[in-house]
């Protein structure tokens, strides 16, 4: 191998070296969700219906209610299947 092919395998090799001890130096960024305001009011729960729709349940706390979206899949439509009032469905009777 000539002179010239012998440097630059090196530069490759310093510049792959380099590039390991920068992603090992810099940690990554810690994600933090919000914790305060309204977040503590909602859950949200995604699952699937039937084979062909995938479901998202929201679940409001402060009013009790399930609500239930579907998204056809293939397409980017969000919509709104109805809702159940929860506080109703587990009263003891």
């Amino acid at each position: 191998m000539t002179k010239t092919t012998w440097i630059a395998a090196l530069l490759c090799v310093n510049l792959v070296l380099l590039t390991a001890a920068i992603l090992i130096a810099v940690p990554p960024k810690t994600a933090l969700a919000q914790g305060t305001g309204l977040a503590g009011n909602y859950l949200v729960v995604s699952g699937q219906i039937q084979s062909q729709f995938d479901a998202l349940y929201l679940i409001d706390l402060r009013e009790r209610t399930l609500h239930v979206f579907y998204f056809v899949r293939g397409s980017r439509d969000l919509r709104w299947a109805g809702y159940r009032d929860l506080e109703r469905d587990f009263r003891n009777n």
